[in-house]
């Protein structure tokens, strides 16, 4: 076979004989023509003869077209001679083509790309179906298809040579060429541009955009100035345009962000009007028919679009703007739609419509957006809000749920948008209300229950708390069921911030007896001062569902709706409140007592729930007494230096100072009557009102809380052997530490080398001794001065404190006693359960104060049996040594020589607590009460009773102890309807009788109770009358 290269000697007559020979064999069938003669007679007249080029080539279109088809109908085993002789002849003329690119690009690469690229095009249209390619297969796939075929792989060998030729001198030409081959044969000659456009991106990418927009702005019409049509859906080369950027995106996605930004920033300079006007709306053009260049204007062209740019962009508008509105408002809609499909960068385009509609008042001195641009972003704004809504509800409408990609795009950042909620206002405000309902009805029940537990942990005042509600509605709408999960994220938070303080919770037993220690060790400045600058993190979340529940409540009280679901959820969450109820921060213990008292303590609570909630309830009360006395304390120590300071300053420092306890101790009082108000809502359970009656009996005759009421703590007389014994059980490392100085720690280490167990030493006493016992030398108290004294350096509290004090105490045992509270806590709330405003309460938390005047008045049928019976056991049991002598019947009035002992026991501890005298008298209205606390007052009579019988004083009242004590006796049991009338008077005649005489008054009150024979069924007939 003759070489493309080879010398030939041409001639006239060479010529007419290549031509006849190639006539002839182009006319005979093919299966007679002679494939060797025939190539060398075409590519003579290929190189000799210029006007037969494109007959050439024609011929040369069939041979590639018939090779073609039998390379996809023969496989390679079964290739036969003649397809050999064809791909043959076609690697002759490939090689000849290429030769002649390269050694005259300008003659030969312009004719040969055109006809490569057609027959290209044509060939991929006409065997596409036989190559089984379908409308979906992947583009990667169809491109190794044809690359398979030899003859296909020929020819774009030769057009990717001719662009390599091109490209250089003549780029627009070539990539028209490409683009118009694309526009005539796509989807098929896809593979075509993704083959040529992987060798040449840079080149390919601007170049195809220069062409896409150089033929959008042709095809604007006459005038040219007046912008451009966007009503184009079928620009003749714009989908070309955009299939060759996609498939060049994968690899070369870099160059085309650069382009684009190129020939945007390129518009903003240019000369002509025609490309200033048209060249942003050729890119939105684009970027609606690819998501890949909608993703790279909205992370690439936000970030340009700076205020100087819009103002720009609004003055090369303006004249089209009035020329032609209906193209405008087209444009806009345009731009609303394509902000519908952004699903990357969807949270900058929000900040961006945002800060360009409503720029922020403390600008930075630069260039501001004119009216008219803020107007513009304004209206799109609304007509977003519409597209948006109109979507959301359709897609709830149906069943299946239409995504929404901007929607999508904003619900993995909603913690952005709702701090940009909390922090709006004007304007911004009811769009982004819009946005994150909208969001959260696309995204679901998570997304939603994130926003809104967001909001009630991060909102800060009233007002930003008002969004809560705002978007509370507009969910429930969709998504009735919200609450719930919201009410659970929110309490992960919490539990999240949860502090190791908060972590240890006392256990139930020893709940009541909660030392205040812990509280001031751990917040020293709240013993002085209450309010703090730097509030630990969960009062806001806290305070917020404070605010919320009440809001609710109000609702409820007006009928406005029957129930609250929010209040519902709450109640099932009461076991993660319980933590916070001995949290040491005071404004945050408030905020959990009042949520606690609004939400209530529905019937489903169980036991172990109710005793937690009960045990920590009554430490908070005493805590807060000890809150509230420390603070007065400390702010009469500083009225006291201010005092003694002389300086000009000395008025102003005091009324600070005033001020500041003032408030601190109003917040002590607020979070006391909030316990009250709990305490009594507890108490309608008969489980919890027995727990609490213990709680405060026990918890008021503490060492820690007695010296609130008025007592003081005497160890011989509380403490039990027991518990001396495991005091004296201790390591001697923890009982020697003594940093006065090494004399005294030698002295304590060598008593404490010589000291032993005590309950060895009872041990080894009991095994020695074969003497009877009593109960008085059954057990060794100790050495004497054997572990040192401990003193006592609390200051005694002022009389009127400890009064009050021990009106709060008797008015919250009242609460747990009355006949009938359950009933009246379930219909109203109490007037003591009132968080007020000026003591740190949410301002728009209104509950009634409570008058500490307004006492709780004692009367017949007001006390329950069943508490009645609890509070008179509790009492014998603290009061009483041992249940040996505890018989609720009166003996003769002799056997008190018997229980001297004892008497005298419950008598010395009784002084020690004087404010029991004042819980006998106000309990001793109920005969249940006298009847279960008889052994306390058998005793108490028996003493007084010898004291008078051996007086020497000349009246009774010079007895004063005594004869107070005697009165108060004769009181409780006129009250409790123990004596009849006559003998109720008697104390009257205490005055002016002899200490003697007084005795003999006593006896005949013995002696009547005796014969009298109290007994409870007697007691209950006496109850109900």
């Amino acid at each position: 076979m003759a070489s493309a290269s080879e010398e030939i000697a041409v001639g006239p007559q060479e010529i007419c004989n290549q031509v006849n020979k190639f006539l002839k064999g182009t006319s005979t069938p093919a299966s007679n023509v002679n494939f060797e003669s025939l190539t060398v007679s075409a590519l003579f007249l290929l190189r000799t003869v210029p006007v037969a080029r494109h007959a050439v080539l024609e011929h040369y279109s069939f041979l590639f077209d018939d090779a073609i088809n039998s390379s996809l109908t023969f496989s390679d085993h079964e290739s036969s001679s003649y397809q050999k002789q064809q791909l043959s002849a076609l690697q002759d003329v490939t090689g000849v083509l290429l030769s002649f690119i390269k050694s005259s690009p300008e003659a030969w690469a312009p004719v040969v790309s055109s006809w490569t690229l057609t027959l290209l095009g044509q060939l991929s249209t006409k065997y596409a179906a036989k190559r089984g390619i379908q409308r979906g297969t992947p583009l990667n796939e169809v491109l190794q298809m044809w690359l398979a075929c030899e003859p296909a792989r020929m020819l774009i060998e030769i057009s990717t040579e001719c662009f390599a030729a091109m490209v250089g001198a003549a780029p627009d030409m070539c990539v028209d060429s490409l683009l118009e081959a694309s526009v005539r044969f796509s989807p098929h000659f896809d593979w075509v541009v993704a083959h040529i456009g992987s060798c040449f991106p840079r080149t390919i990418i601007t170049r195809v955009l220069n062409c896409g927009l150089k033929d959008y702005c042709n095809d604007s019409g006459h005038d040219k100035e007046a912008g451009p049509s966007t009503n184009r859906l079928k620009v003749p080369k714009m989908a070309s345009v955009v299939g060759i950027l996609g498939h060049l995106a994968s690899k070369h996605g870099h160059d085309i962000r650069k382009a684009l930004m190129a020939l945007f920033e390129a518009s903003l300079h240019s000369d002509t009007m025609s490309n200033k006007v048209t060249t942003l709306p050729f890119l939105l053009q684009l970027a609606s028919m690819s998501d890949m260049l909608l993703q790279i204007l909205t992370t690439d062209l936000v970030s340009v679009l700076t205020p100087s740019t819009l103002n720009q962009l609004h003055r090369q508008f303006t004249y089209w703007k009035r020329s032609s509105p209906g193209e405008y408002n087209s444009f806009l809609n345009l731009v609303v739609h394509l902000i519908v499909k952004s699903r990357v960068g969807a949270c900058d385009i929000i900040s961006f419509i945002l800060n360009t509609a409503v720029p922020a008042e403390d600008g930075k001195g630069g260039e501001q957006p004119t009216e008219e641009v803020r107007d513009t972003c304004v209206e799109i704004m609304h007509i977003l809000m519409f597209e948006l809504q109109r979507g959301v509800l359709s897609s709830h409408s149906d069943v299946s749920i239409i995504e929404i990609p901007f929607l999508v795009g904003l619900a993995s950042q909603t913690d952005i948008l709702t701090n940009m909620l909390l922090n709006a206002e004007g304007r911004r405000l009811p769009w982004l209300q819009k946005l994150l309902t909208y969001t959260s009805l696309q995204a679901g029940q998570s997304c939603a229950a994130s926003i809104l537990s967001s909001i009630v942990c991060n909102a800060q005042t009233p007002q930003q708390l008002s969004n809560f509600y705002s978007l509370k509605q507009g969910i429930e709408l969709g998504l009735p069921s919200v609450i719930q999960p919201t009410v659970l994220q929110v309490f992960n938070r919490l539990e999240a911030l949860a502090s190791p303080s908060v972590e240890c919770l006392p256990t139930p037993a020893k709940v009541s007896r909660l030392s205040p220690k812990a509280v001031s060790e751990e917040t020293p400045a709240a013993s002085a001062s209450l309010p703090s600058s730097a509030h630990p993190p969960q009062l806001i979340p806290l305070r917020n569902l404070e605010r919320i529940v009440a809001a609710e409540k109000r609702k409820i009280k007006k009928k406005q709706i029957a129930s609250s679901r929010l209040v519902k959820e709450l109640q099932s969450r009461q076991n993660s409140l319980v933590p916070f109820l001995l949290f040491p921060e005071p404004e945050v213990l408030r905020c959990v007592l009042s949520l606690v008292h609004m939400i209530g303590f529905p019937d489903s609570l169980g036991s172990a729930l109710l005793t937690k909630l009960a045990g920590a309830v009554a430490a908070v009360f005493f805590n807060s007494l000890h809150l509230k006395a420390s603070i007065e304390s400390s702010s009469k120590d500083k009225l006291q230096e201010q005092h003694d300071v002389k300086s000009s300053s000395k008025s102003s420092l005091k009324e600070a100072v005033c001020d500041k306890g003032q408030g601190s101790s109003r917040q002590a009082s607020c979070i006391t009557r909030l316990c009250m108000s709990c305490i009594e809502q507890l108490s309608c359970l008969p489980f919890t009102r027995s727990l609490l009656l213990h709680y405060l009996m026990e918890g008021a005759t503490h060492k820690e809380h007695c010296r609130l009421f008025g007592g003081k703590w005497t160890t011989n007389l509380f403490e039990s052997p027991t518990s001396a014994s495991s005091l004296s059980s201790l390591p001697s490392s923890n009982l020697s530490t003594n940093p006065e100085g090494p004399a005294t720690s030698s002295s304590s280490s060598v008593v404490n080398s010589e000291t032993s167990s005590l309950l060895q030493e009872n041990r080894q006493q009991g095994n020695s001794i074969a003497l009877p016992r009593f109960h008085s030398s059954v057990y060794h108290g100790g050495v004497i001065r054997q572990i040192s004294k401990v003193s006592s350096m609390q200051k005694p509290l002022p009389k009127m404190q400890v009064a009050a004090n021990v009106l709060t105490l008797l008015e919250t045992l009242w609460l747990c006693c009355r006949e009938g509270a359950q009933a009246s806590s379930r219909t109203s709330h109490p007037q003591w359960g009132a968080p007020a405003s000026a003591a740190g309460a949410a301002a728009d938390v209104k509950i009634e104060l409570m008058d500490t005047d307004l006492r709780i008045k004692p009367g017949k049928k007001v006390v329950s049996e069943s508490s009645a019976r609890t509070l008179g056991c509790v009492i014998v049991d603290i009061l009483t040594l041992d249940s040996l002598y505890n018989d609720v019947n009166w003996q003769d009035p002799d056997f008190r020589k018997v229980t001297t002992e004892r008497d005298i026991l419950v008598w010395k501890r009784i002084s020690d607590m004087p404010f029991l005298w004042s819980v006998l008298q106000e309990f001793s209205s109920s005969s249940v009460f006298l009847y279960y606390v008889s052994p306390v007052v058998r005793s108490l009579f028996a003493v007084v009773m010898n004291h008078l019988e051996v007086s020497r004083e000349a009246r009774m009242r010079n007895c004063p102890q005594h004869n107070e004590a005697a009165c108060c006796l004769v009181y409780c049991l006129a009250q409790g309807s123990w004596i009849p009338s006559p003998l109720s008077n008697i104390s009257e005649l205490f005055p002016h009788v002899a200490p003697y005489e007084g005795y003999l008054l006593l006896l005949a009150l013995w002696r009547y109770i005796k014969v009298k024979r109290m007994t409870i069924l007697f007691l209950r007939i006496l109850y109900n009358l």
